[in-house]
Order: structure tokens, then sequence, then C-alpha cells
């Protein structure tokens, strides 16, 4: 065992707040808080300690990347892609660009009747993707831009005539009943 004499220079160990509901440590005092490992907050009275520290939580905050983004701007894509709707995108994206976070074209799509609607001049722009894909051009847009992508001639075909097709079906459908109900 370790007589007295030894026993004083091991640091001494507290609880804090004197345990549960205390208002004295033992070893720091009135209502002391625990900066770390033997400096309790009655030590910060010092102005030194009080700059150093200070100084320090500003090295550190000076030390962090800069937490810089790019800004984002909104774009619009309606009709015949997979996901029409507003996109978030950066500052110059293309038009490929935007038809691809929506999806792309879907197959009723007219890919070469594509208008593009300018939000600062209000301008409509025809635009061709088969064209444009094969000759490497690049259209850039810019925030606010609409981007509309028609029907295909032939889906508005197949369109007209399945509706057609259902009108003539319901009206067989009831000359048959009434002719049913009249030779009763």
């Amino acid at each position: 065992m370790k007589d007295e004499g030894e026993m004083r220079n091991l640091p001494r160990r507290h609880d804090g707040y004197g345990g549960v509901g205390g208002s004295r440590c033992a070893v720091c005092g009135p209502r002391s808080l625990d900066l770390g490992p033997g400096v309790p907050i009655s030590r910060l009275r010092s102005p030194v300690f009080v700059i150093a520290a200070l100084l320090a939580v500003a090295g550190w905050a000076l030390a962090q990347p800069a937490q810089t983004q790019a800004p984002v701007f909104k774009y619009y894509v309606w009709g015949q892609v997979r996901s029409p709707g507003a996109y978030s995108l950066g500052a110059s994206p293309d038009l490929m660009e935007l038809l691809s976070a929506a999806g792309g074209p879907t197959q009723n799509a007219d890919v070469s009747h594509v208008v593009l609607i300018r939000a600062t001049t209000q301008q409509r722009v025809r635009i061709n993707l088969k064209t444009m894909m094969f000759s490497g051009q690049i259209i850039s847009i810019s925030p606010g831009d609409i981007v509309l992508v028609p029907n295909s001639p032939w889906y508005s075909v197949t369109l007209y005539f399945s509706m057609t097709a259902t009108l003539v079906s319901f009206a067989t459908l009831i000359f048959t009943v009434m002719n049913w109900m009249g030779t009763r």
C-alpha cells in the first residue's frame, strides 16, 4: 500500500457538481464546469486563458474547408419525357443534360419538333434533336427555360383511333341492346 505522501501527488478525482443535485464540487468549488482534465471553468477568469481559448477556436474555424456550393437554378421539361417537371441544375447546363435529368424522351415523343421557350425573351426555338445529336451541336439553356417534347404524329393517330374505336364499340352495344329489347 502507498503512503500518504505518494497519494498527494496523484491527480484528484471529482464528480463535477457534487453528485445528483449537488451545488459544490469537492475539488473545483461551487458550480464549476470541467473543460477537460483538470481545467475547471473558474480558471477562465485569467485573461491569458480567455485569449488563448479564443485564438484556438478561431484557428479551428479558419482551418475548416470552405463550404461553397454552386448556385442551383430551376429548369422545366414538359410533354413526352419519362419524368416531366421542374429540375434544379447548375448555372449552365445544356439541353441534353436537362432531358437526361428528366429520364429522356419516351417512345411516343416527336424528337424532331422539340420546342425551347426562353424564359427571358419568351422566344420559341424549334429544335430537331436527331439533327442536333448527329451534328454534335450543343444548345445551352438558361434558368427558367421550358422544354416541350411533343407527341409523335403516329401516337396522336393511334390515340385518335383508340378513342374512336371505344366510341364505336359503345354505340354498337347501345344499338344491340335496343334491338334486343325491341324484338321481345
